[in-house]
């Protein structure tokens, strides 16, 4: 889990990997939303917005190289003084997950538009994302100069309540846990519907969540028929399988796969779910069936639940504990010959019939 930045489009993160580096900033790609206060420009200017419309347009399409260049081209344009289109840039080099060139990119949008505040506020927040993501929970300096960040953001007494709960959020990474409670019950108190309220309450409920792994909510049917939410595996140790037919590493890990199951199959705080990314139901159907694949199958027809997990390459193994909290992941097959996957299954076994740490 992580920040985020001002509402719009889902980081996945951004990417939505697996651990401190998962879901940071949310950029602004919704068609109609754009981070920059409105700006009045002079007639004769069609060139320069052109420019600019276009790498909005390429930016909500995640285009992000070609936004990037338009941006450049249009900044150009301003003598490469435009906040607007620095912001963008911003923008575009998130998604390319260049952290330090948002800075440098926040960086001159404070130097070109001291009077603008909606400008700065925003430069500031997303600064403080690209800090607190570089950090990645471990580094206490850069999780610090967020901190500056957010809150010079707020000295500013702009309208953004997504400040308060970024910044609840890194006092949380840094441990400063009654702090960062304040800041999220401020955010929640400004916005009890916004996009994060239900991330705040539950940062409020349970501080570990800001500097532990913890899974993505996610639901699913079975092949079977059977409704199972990450909820409903609370207290297992849990497995996930992405996977797919038309892969043939996949389809080569298929035995091992199988004996893992029967290894662990009288635990039954273990539970391993294959999650295919298969088009064609009846091919994937066949194929369980006749490599008696008798574990937990799903098909993930709209592949939700391989964005909630920022799959993308195949086979790619999930290995969630008792408490909901990522401990391994993996994208290839290795495991069958260092036996990393088993041992660390029989490890949070253990662990689970202990019973949740303090």
């Amino acid at each position: 889990m992580k920040p985020y930045a001002i509402q719009a489009r889902p980081r996945s993160v951004i990417r939505l990997s697996i651990g401190t580096t998962c879901l940071l900033v949310i950029l602004v790609f919704a068609a109609g939303v754009w981070i920059s206060a409105p700006i009045v420009r002079a007639q004769g200017e069609d060139t320069y917005d052109s420019e600019v419309a276009k790498a909005n347009d390429l930016l909500r399409r995640r285009r992000f190289e070609d936004a990037l260049k338009s941006y450049k081209r249009a900044n150009d344009m301003r003598d490469k003084k435009s906040a607007e289109c620095l912001l963008g840039m911003a923008q575009a080099y998130f998604g390319l997950e260049a952290y330090k060139n948002v800075v440098e990119s926040c960086e001159k949008v404070i130097e070109v538009a001291p009077g603008d505040v909606q400008s700065l506020a925003q430069a500031y927040n997303y600064e403080g994302i690209a800090l607190q993501t570089q950090a990645n929970v471990k580094d206490q300096k850069k999780l610090a100069d967020a901190e500056a960040a957010f809150r010079k953001g707020l000295a500013l007494s702009v309208e953004l309540p997504i400040l308060r709960y970024n910044l609840g959020f890194t006092l949380l990474e840094l441990g400063r846990d009654a702090e960062g409670i304040v800041e999220l019950k401020k955010y929640v108190e400004a916005q009890p519907n916004g996009s994060k309220a239900e991330s705040a309450a539950r940062l409020i409920e349970n501080p570990r969540r800001a500097r532990e792994a913890y899974a993505p909510d996610f639901s699913l049917t079975t092949a079977d028929g059977e409704f199972v939410s990450l909820d409903d595996l609370h207290g297992k140790v849990l497995l996930l399988d992405f996977w797919g037919t038309w892969c043939p590493p996949c389809v080569a890990s298929v035995p091992a796969l199988r004996d893992l199951q029967k290894r662990f199959a009288k635990e039954p705080q273990f539970k391993m779910i294959s999650v295919s990314s298969d088009g064609d139901e009846l091919k994937w159907r066949g194929f369980i069936d006749k490599n008696q694949m008798v574990w937990t199958q799903y098909l993930d027809r709209d592949h939700h639940i391989q964005r909630a997990f920022g799959v993308h390459e195949f086979p790619f193994y999930i290995l969630i504990d008792a408490e909901g909290i990522v401990r391994y992941h993996q994208p290839t097959s290795e495991w069958e010959h260092t036996g990393d996957l088993p041992d660390a299954i029989k490890k949070y076994l253990k662990l689970a019939a202990k019973g949740p740490s303090e």
